[in-house]
């Protein structure tokens, strides 16, 4: 009668052990499995290979490389709690997010590849905006700004500014002689030790857009009109100078 039970009590532990390691391999296959980008934890998003990035962070992920392809980063200048020069209502901020986001737009469509630094009213540290152009991989880096001189409301045009880089003054030269192709009033290309400029790998280039503090060109840059123009000529600049390059 032992030798039965013990028996009985072998075959229970080996069909016990058998349930348990059944078990154990569903949980594995369950839990471990790869979590789809839309069941990720709000807050998250999927990039391009796979990985979580925190959505918001100061850092975008380069896009893949496209052989041929042209990258360029674009930042609107200023930001969130960072308004830049407000004359008459008119804030800097929401005008080079309007201009990055046509310009965007248009690069896109003659087939380059654009970065953002920032795509909505938030503030960004000069030294990140600097940080993403340095880590994605791009070819040009372009900064929106307007310009404010309160002394003299006369004053106005188009200027773009570069940093110890022939690369950068060409870039703002082909850029400067867009904007005058396109009947736009320009001022002549200036160097300047901004820090997005400074702390950038790439060629760069710093564009104000024009001056608020005159009536006629504040009115012209919160036009939809004269935004798109803006865009024509620095995409036409960034683009000649570009297949000259090549």
């Amino acid at each position: 009668m032992i030798a039965y039970a013990l028996r009985a009590v072998i075959f229970f532990l080996l069909a016990l052990m058998i349930v348990l390691m059944v078990c154990g391999v569903l949980y594995i296959k369950e839990h471990l499995a790869h979590i789809p980008d839309s069941e990720l934890p709000d807050g998250n998003i999927g990039d391009s290979t796979g990985n979580a990035t925190v959505a918001g962070s100061s850092v975008i992920p380069a896009a893949p490389f496209i052989p041929g392809e042209v990258k360029i980063v674009l930042d609107a200048g200023h930001g969130g709690d960072q308004p830049g020069c407000v004359i008459k209502g008119a804030a800097e901020k929401d005008i080079t997010m309007s201009i990055v986001l046509l310009l965007q737009e248009k690069l896109e469509s003659e087939g380059a590849a654009v970065v953002l630094t920032r795509s909505t009213d938030r503030d960004v540290s000069l030294l990140d905006r600097a940080e993403i152009a340095n880590n994605a991989g791009a070819n040009y880096f372009i900064s929106i700004h307007c310009n404010s001189y309160e002394e003299d409301s006369s004053v106005k045009g188009f200027e773009c500014y570069y940093y110890q880089s022939a690369e950068g003054e060409n870039l703002a030269e082909s850029i400067t002689s867009s904007a005058e192709n396109h009947s736009i009033s320009t001022r002549k290309v200036k160097e300047e030790n901004y820090a997005v400029l400074r702390e950038t790998a790439i060629p760069s280039v710093l564009i104000e857009v024009g001056f608020l503090t005159n009536t006629d060109e504040r009115g012209k840059l919160l036009s939809p009109e004269y935004q798109e123009l803006l865009v024509e000529a620095i995409a036409g600049g960034i683009l000649s100078y570009n297949d000259a390059s090549s």
